[in-house]
């Protein structure tokens, strides 16, 4: 599962969050779920069907990333103006370690 978030933020910017179900917790490299997950590739979404890559109660239940759940993933945080334009305004770095604003 994967999931999209968008903050306003007080000065006018946006913080953007992509989040991907960390799966690798509940499937051992390797395994028979494994190798049928890497041959379907991804979940396909048909009209009236959906056919999962992985077994329903891990991509419906376990991994489902539902707001307020807590669950394993991996995210990808940072923060953008309006225009679209990365915000580079308070960069955190080697040189600046106690910027406002960090890419996490």
């Amino acid at each position: 599962d994967d999931a999209l978030h968008v903050t306003p933020l007080p000065d006018g910017r946006v913080e953007i969050g992509v989040h991907i179900a960390d799966v690798s917790h509940f499937i051992q490299s390797g395994s028979a779920v494994d190798q049928e997950a890497l041959r379907r590739a991804t979940t396909v979404y048909l009209v009236n069907d959906v056919i999962p890559m992985l077994p329903r109660p891990l991509c419906e239940i376990a991994c489902s990333l539902n707001e307020n759940v807590e669950r394993l993933a991996f995210s990808v945080v940072w923060r953008m103006n309006l225009d679209g334009t990365l915000s580079k305004k308070g960069r955190k770095g080697k040189n600046n370690p106690k910027a406002e604003d960090e890419i996490w």
